[in-house]
């Protein structure tokens, strides 16, 4: 009887992993928790190749769209500023980018984390992984 090997967890950014531990004793609700505990998963275990659609721009009234690609890599934009898509490569830095820098330039410096938690990350979407579908 032969064994497959167990599936190698993906390798976390030492930032990534610092935030993922830290926020299950610091979110601010349930839906901040449970945010996290999705992120954290599919990081370690999902890889996409056709990209992982976290938020669509029909979601929310902002227009704006968070995709994970590969494990931990990230593309946030505002559907209503195409020109302004922003890729970084792990999550934490994902939710420290101002969202000025995706053309939403009344918010005053706002990062893409304090505005989910704003809308108490209404519209976070866990299956639309592409290649699961």
């Amino acid at each position: 009887m032969t064994t497959s090997p167990t599936p190698r967890r993906n390798e976390l950014w030492p930032s990534d992993r610092k935030l993922f531990e830290a926020l299950v004793s610091e979110s601010i609700s349930h839906e901040e928790l449970n945010f996290f505990q999705n992120m954290q998963f599919k990081e370690e275990n999902e890889l996409t190749l056709s990209n992982d659609l976290i938020m669509s721009e029909d979601s929310n009234t902002d227009r704006i769209y968070i995709v994970r690609e590969i494990y931990d890599e990230y593309v946030i934009g505002c559907a209503s500023f195409p020109d302004s898509e922003v890729h970084v490569m792990s999550l934490s830095e994902a939710l420290q980018t101002p969202l000025s820098e995706i053309g939403l330039i009344d918010r005053n410096g706002q990062t893409l984390w304090e505005w989910l938690r704003s809308i108490n990350y209404a519209g976070i979407n866990y299956n639309k992984n592409y290649d699961n579908m």
